[in-house]
């Protein structure tokens, strides 16, 4: 088994990287930088109870940041990636391009 392999498997031992909708949404925000809520709900087609959950365990592995900002329309929640978060999916990243 390659060092890439391996590499990419203990990656995937984090639990923030070891479901499919999680590394959706790092993908997401990799491409993007910036979103809202609703917008990477539509994009993902999914149900907002499974992206907030999905949202809360990024979050609280510090990969991504949530915040409410002020719109002209009233507040929106807004998520990015953290310098950690954009970190590890370009390594993800890099290490699937790898081994293509």
């Amino acid at each position: 088994m390659s060092e890439d392999v391996k590499k990419l498997l203990e990656m995937m031992k984090n639990p923030a990287l070891s479901n499919s909708l999680r590394l959706g949404i790092l993908i997401s925000l990799y491409v993007l930088k910036r979103t809202s809520f609703s917008s990477l709900q539509k994009s993902l087609g999914v149900p907002k109870s499974s992206l907030h959950a999905s949202l809360q365990v990024l979050e609280e592995s510090g990969l991504i940041r949530v915040r409410k900002l002020p719109t002209p329309l009233g507040p929106r929640t807004f998520i990015e990636l953290t310098d950690e978060g954009n970190r590890v999916i370009k390594e993800y990243m890099s290490i699937i391009k790898k081994i293509e």
